[in-house]
């Protein structure tokens, strides 16, 4: 059995991850507008990275480029990872947040591993 994506959902993607890269929104925006996962904009993107060459200006967050953080209350600090993992921590603990988040900067990343 052939693991290739099927053409017709690539075609779709790759208009998509088009469209992403002439709009002046986040992925998370986007993804909603588009009513996608952000999981799967990602894993598309990985997918049909070479693909494409005019995919190249998606803004792609870099270690040291800063992403929209959202606060889901004024309890908790959620943070909603690539991959689809959520941290949720409680926003009043600053050492706390502080400690995930030097933690997190730390960690090597690799590409398609999970």
């Amino acid at each position: 059995m052939s693991r290739s994506p099927n053409l017709r959902k690539r075609s779709q993607w790759l208009d998509r991850l088009r469209r992403f890269a002439r709009s002046k929104l986040s992925v998370a925006d986007f993804c909603q507008r588009e009513q996608v996962s952000v999981a799967s904009f990602y894993q598309w993107r990985r997918k049909l990275d070479d693909a494409s060459p005019d995919l190249s200006d998606r803004r792609a967050p870099t270690r040291e480029s800063f992403v929209p953080v959202q606060v889901t209350s004024a309890t908790d600090l959620q943070v909603t990872f690539p991959n689809g993992t959520r941290l949720t921590l409680p926003a009043h603990d600053h050492e706390l947040v502080k400690r995930c988040i030097d933690a997190i900067a730390m960690v090597q990343t690799t590409t398609g591993a999970a």
